[in-house]
């Protein structure tokens, strides 16, 4: 069984194909991601400009392109908290549907996070471990406990590397007070989750997905970002503190850090810390595998557990 996932997020769109062996197994035939921030002005205005639509709409164009010339048998395409936010997210759904035969189905904050956390749990962490996750995505976080295929906690939080990046930084580079206040839009999305996270704090290891954690993994230890690595947060601090005095375009020439996430990367480096800290974390594991391949591993379990 051939199957491809697309994840249409608030800063990226993300495809991969796969050939499914087993209920526990699948190879990658293809992956590809695009850089689109259909989440810019979105998240902060609540609504999808017809610009950012047709951006999507060529991108989609391509990845289902993609998945056809591998033989993919489904495509399953969800989209994340930009979708959840506008005002005009039928009509993007209509017109996606009306011009690449695809259809978005627009996942809760909740069911972002089990899916998330799920790949989380299957391609990065130990076999039996109890593991917490971190999803930092372009308008929303994702924070998950699993213990193998099943979810312990899901929380979802209305903060994102795009999202606080708009509504926030309007100084380059970021001026004290922006930072300050960065950190306390973060602090107080967190103090509704913080003490039931802490009191349930049943977890082995810490992993971090998404762009945001492999691009700081990348950036602290010179790795691919597809290569899991472990960051501290005294490293994370050392690196936030030196982004933060950079200008957008000083950022693009540190290592590791791509020319289209320098703008954003302050913010979600903020939140990443901000969530180490509060949940008194002191290393994680970074993890390429995130959305996508959770709605795929999903897919092949629901299939092979019918059948």
């Amino acid at each position: 069984m051939k199957l491809a996932a697309i994840d249409i997020g608030s800063n990226s769109i993300k495809v991969v194909v796969v050939e499914a062996a087993a209920s526990d197994s699948f190879k990658v035939l293809a992956s590809d991601r695009e850089t689109v921030r259909l989440g810019q002005e979105t998240l902060v205005y609540k609504h999808i400009s017809d610009a950012a639509m047709q951006r999507a709409i060529a991108c989609l164009k391509r990845f289902r392109a993609l998945a056809e010339a591998h033989g993919a048998e489904q495509t399953v395409a969800t989209a994340t908290a930009f979708l959840r936010e506008a005002d005009n997210s039928d009509q993007f759904i209509r017109v996606v549907e009306k011009q690449t035969a695809l259809r978005v189905e627009v996942i809760s904050g909740i069911e972002e996070a089990r899916l998330i956390g799920l790949a989380a749990s299957f391609g990065c962490a130990e076999k039996g471990a109890t593991t917490l996750n971190i999803d930092i995505g372009g308008g929303s976080t994702e924070i998950s406990i699993f213990r193998g295929d099943e979810p312990l906690l899901l929380h979802s939080m209305v903060m994102g590397a795009v999202g606080l990046t708009e509504r926030i930084i309007k100084s380059d580079p970021p001026s004290p007070n922006e930072l300050e206040q960065l950190r306390t839009a973060v602090r107080f999305s967190l103090e509704n989750y913080a003490s039931e996270l802490l009191q349930r704090q049943v977890w082995d290891h810490a992993t971090a997905t998404s762009g945001t954690a492999t691009t700081i993994g990348a950036a602290i230890n010179h790795v691919d970002p597809r290569v899991s690595t472990t960051v501290t947060l005294e490293q994370l601090k050392r690196l936030n503190g030196k982004l933060a005095s950079l200008t957008v375009a000083g950022r693009r020439n540190v290592a590791g850090i791509p020319s289209q996430r320098a703008d954003i990367i302050v913010a979600g480096g903020i939140i990443l810390e901000e969530v180490m800290t509060t949940l008194k974390i002191e290393s994680l594991r970074t993890c390429d595998w995130s959305l996508r391949e959770g709605v795929i591993i999903d897919r092949i379990n629901k299939t092979y557990r019918i059948s």
